[in-house]
């Protein structure tokens, strides 16, 4: 738990060294965006997560993704 809200620190940080909108409407939006994620992150990334039926959550696997082409085929 000390590591996603040490990574969620970091983003903030880093949203302001990206010259993101600083208003309060943006930042708010932004950093509940990020709690959420980093919350489903971690309650998905355990060895028995079972993501809900029928629920918009991916699932991120090594090589999902077809090899990089510069060319089309």
């Amino acid at each position: 738990m000390a590591q996603r809200r040490r990574w969620v620190d970091l983003i903030q940080d880093a949203a302001g060294e990206a010259g993101l909108p600083t208003d309060a409407e943006f930042r708010s939006a932004f950093l509940a965006y990020v709690e959420w994620g980093s919350r489903l992150a971690l309650y998905f990334s355990g060895p028995d997560a079972r993501p809900p039926v029928q629920q918009p959550v991916p699932k991120w696997t090594w090589g999902a993704a077809p090899p990089y082409r510069t060319e089309m085929p």
